[in-house]
């Protein structure tokens, strides 16, 4: 399905492209399908939103954006479906406005002018922006997510009470239920997508369109069998963000974050990033072993790490590649104390819907330094919040966002604690599905000295 994105506010306000792309990204940064103004749009994130286009169906999600997205006016919670003439808001003041149109395929086959290139530009450090954020969301996350699952709690015993009607609902009683739900959803819209609350913020939304559903499929006179089955289903959701709001991610941040560095890599004329954690005083690392070690490819000539919050870079070599998994180890060559994490747990009791945080530097220097020069750079990590959706011994898999140069983050549980390193994810979940090698395989591999780190 061809559609048409029209901006019609912003830097680039009066130009038009069109799409017929099964994903197409919206941001500043220059890989993006739809380019905005990487100097004047301040307001639009580096990659801020998504539309995917599936048959005659269009939806758009925002990925992680600092000042969020609406449509038509109203925030943008998880996904939602995009009609003829919906206008798409990026950002607040200094941001962009789209119109969304749906095309002809005639009027998709005639040739359309090529966008102007945009040229990369360093955006402004949003470093304490995204802070900002951050903080005054993890207090509303709390709050709205308790009101949320008193909401579910009340609906699912509402339609279970519909459910065992006969096949003819009471339409009346529906109405009444949606008709109470308002006031939940105005505070589930006020959840913005942001580093530390996107991956809540996607669940959030998961639940709210399965309630949606389940209220359409009991208006149709529904299989009451397969109904209670999905109220059950939709319990065990809200269970789970519940337990994702109770976390205090300030806290796992604070204990953690100074110890996770940013890693750059240089082999060949290329420069790869990438993201390790310290785990001894005196500077040893865990990275991934694809970030140093890549058949036909050659050794590195040079690594440099620097950890967040610093400026410095420090020279490093590679101490130890594992034979068996997505693990290697660095040993930082300079004189000094380093900071480490606050321990590693064994995995082997982590169990799907606990809440857990990533920590590192999705999309690199982009993220690491805000968009500044490599060389100058201050490095600042970036915390993702998410929940685990599976757990076997030789990959934990975990609902979060993670993106290129998250290789090497630290999955962190509710105590502080490591459970897992990142190391990919399938290409078609666009960064919202996470593989992680369990930290029981880590410990596993730990050089001697780091023994002390590991707690139960």
């Amino acid at each position: 399905m061809p559609i048409e994105l029209r901006i019609t506010s912003g830097a680039r306000s009066g130009a038009r492209e069109t799409f017929t792309k099964s994903v197409i990204t919206i941001g500043r940064h220059p890989m993006n399908d739809l380019r905005l103004d990487a100097e004047k749009d301040l307001d639009v994130s580096s990659r801020h939103a998504e539309i995917r286009l599936v048959g005659d169906t269009a939806t758009i999600r925002d990925v992680g954006s600092s000042n969020g997205t609406k449509v038509n006016g109203q925030p943008l919670v998880g996904e939602r479906a995009l009609f003829e003439g919906d206008v798409i808001a990026l950002g607040g003041a200094q941001g962009a406005s789209l119109e969304f149109h749906v095309i002809d395929e005639a009027a998709a086959a005639a040739p359309t002018p090529a966008a102007e290139p945009q040229p990369a530009r360093p955006r402004r450090d949003t470093t304490a922006r995204i802070a900002e954020a951050v903080e005054q969301q993890t207090g509303n996350l709390r709050r709205i997510l308790y009101l949320f699952g008193a909401a579910v709690v009340i609906i699912g015993l509402g339609l279970m009470y519909i459910a065992q009607q006969n096949s003819a609902a009471d339409r009346a009683t529906i109405e009444k239920l949606l008709a109470e739900l308002q006031e939940q959803n105005a505070a589930i819209a006020q959840l913005r997508g942001s580093a530390g609350a996107n991956g809540l913020s996607n669940e959030v939304g998961r639940i709210q369109r399965e309630r949606d559903s389940l209220l359409s499929v009991l208006r149709a006179g529904g299989n009451r069998a397969d109904v209670k089955q999905r109220i059950e289903e939709l319990s065990r959701l809200q269970t789970a963000a519940g337990a994702v709001s109770k976390v205090d991610y300030e806290r796992i941040a604070e204990q953690n974050t100074r110890a996770v560095a940013f890693i750059v890599v240089e082999r060949g004329g290329e420069i790869e990033g990438g993201t390790g954690f310290g785990v001894t005083r005196d500077g040893i690392i865990v990275i991934n072993r694809h970030i140093v070690q890549n058949a036909g490819e050659p050794d590195p000539t040079r690594i440099a790490v620097q950890f967040h919050g610093t400026s410095r870079w420090l020279p490093a070599r590679v101490l130890h590649v594992s034979n068996s998994d997505d693990l290697a180890f660095l040993k930082i060559d300079a004189p000094g104390s380093f900071p480490t994490v606050l321990g590693i747990s064994p995995s082997g009791g982590v169990r799907p819907g606990a809440p857990i945080a990533i920590v590192g530097y999705p999309l690199g220097n982009e993220t690491a330094g805000m968009g500044g020069s490599i060389d100058t750079i201050t490095a600042r990590a970036s915390l993702t919040a998410g929940i685990v959706s599976k757990s076997v011994p030789d990959v934990l898999q975990v609902d979060a966002y993670v993106a290129h140069g998250s290789s090497g983050s630290p999955v962190f549980n509710e105590r502080g604690l490591v459970v897992g390193v990142v190391y990919g994810g399938p290409t078609e979940a666009a960064g919202r599905i996470v593989y992680a090698v369990p930290s029981d395989r880590l410990i596993a591999q730990l050089p001697g000295e780091a023994a002390g780190v590991v707690k139960q």
